[in-house]
């Protein structure tokens, strides 16, 4: 009988320890989708105050959401011929034909933190 106490233990451990990790994770609140939202889609957003934000949510724990707004940050202070850049990779995509080259562009968009003109670039691929 002495024997079976010893997996039971383990296996309560295990079970404990689960739970504590899963309590202790950060989270995306309501109130925080709100704010991390509101941060993303503000066209006047001042790079400072994003930068600020993403300082905020990194430590909540929330790394994913950080770089997102440090990125968002970034592409506020492009110069304008940097932005035209981007203007016309994205315009030269939509003219595209080739739906393999058009997906690829939008990854490049996403992992710069410009999910809208990926997203755009991805549905006008998934049409041709």
């Amino acid at each position: 009988m002495i024997p079976l106490i010893y997996p039971v233990l383990a296996g309560l451990t295990a079970v404990s320890a689960y739970v504590v990790k899963k309590r202790s994770e950060p989270k995306m609140t309501a109130e925080r989708i709100l704010i991390y939202q509101n941060l993303l889609n503000s066209r006047g957003a001042d790079p400072e105050k994003l930068r600020t934000m993403a300082a905020v949510f990194a430590g909540e724990g929330l790394q994913e959401q950080a770089d997102k707004l440090y990125m968002r940050a970034m592409l506020r202070e492009l110069t304008p011929e940097q932005k035209e850049a981007r203007a016309e990779a994205f315009r030269k995509g939509m003219a595209s034909k080739d739906p393999e080259e058009i997906f690829k562009l939008a990854d490049a968009f996403e992992a710069t933190a410009s999910d809208g003109v990926a997203k755009t670039l991805r549905d006008y691929a998934a049409g041709l």
